[in-house]
């Protein structure tokens, strides 16, 4: 029985031909039109997403995904270092909605350098900004890996990786596009988390909300850190500073 779906992940850019030649996409559509995959996921950068590279899968039900991580600049540039800029996002997502392609748009809650509240409305406005362009969003809860200045701040409690009520908070507001969020490490100190008590819960919710898109599971999620969180939202942006790990 054919698989229904492929995903590539490479981690760059799937129409980079420095990392996946074209001869290695070309041998990969003519297995996947072999053995009857119905759908094929990959992901890349917007700059090697081109006419002349989606010209070879026209034939093929293609999902996209672009790592935008914000529609503000400034962000992206300062907090993030992406090296691209909005304007090249949209290009890229119109080539692709033109060749009749689905678009996945990756947005980062909580980069370096925003408070909790910022983090937030960052997404939101994003989200906002995009919607007309992709057919599904994914927010990546921002978690801390080794070796990294996220690690470096985050050790010397200059940083806090984003409370699950943020990642609740965006899908509850984010409306008319199918959103999706999986936390990674979600409980954990490097890891998006809550209070403790609650990290399973809300978590589950949080995926529960992805396969299903039913608000009913954003409904009625409660524990007492959640004050704490509210309160988080209205003072951090004046300390600039983590007030709790």
């Amino acid at each position: 029985e054919p698989t229904p779906v492929l995903k590539i992940f490479t981690s760059g850019s799937f129409f980079d031909d420095r990392e996946v030649s074209r001869e290695v996409r070309l041998f990969l559509k003519d297995m996947i039109k072999k053995v009857g995959t119905k759908k094929l996921i990959v992901e890349s950068r917007p700059e090697f997403i081109t006419e002349d590279a989606l010209e070879d899968f026209r034939e093929v039900n293609l999902e996209v995904g672009i790592g935008l991580e914000t529609a503000d600049d400034k962000i992206r540039e300062l907090c993030i270092n992406k090296g691209f800029m909005f304007s090249d996002f949209v290009r890229a997502a119109k080539t692709l909605k033109e060749f009749g392609f689905r678009v996945k748009a990756y947005l980062l809650l909580k980069p370096l350098f925003l408070s909790e509240y910022e983090a937030i409305e960052d997404v939101v406005s994003s989200a906002e900004k995009i919607k007309d362009l992709v057919d599904v969003i994914s927010i990546n809860l921002t978690n801390v890996q080794k070796g990294t200045l996220v690690e470096r701040l985050w050790a010397a409690g200059l940083y806090r990786p984003p409370w699950l009520w943020s990642a609740v908070e965006c899908l509850r507001r984010i409306s008319d596009i199918e959103v999706i969020s999986d936390p990674v490490a979600a409980g954990k100190r490097r890891g998006p988390h809550n209070c403790g008590r609650c990290d399973r819960e809300v978590a589950s919710a949080l995926r529960k909300y992805s396969l299903t898109q039913n608000r009913k599971y954003l409904l009625n999620l409660d524990c007492k850190c959640k004050a704490v969180w509210e309160k988080i939202l209205e003072l951090e942006n004046f300390a600039r500073i983590p007030l709790i790990k």
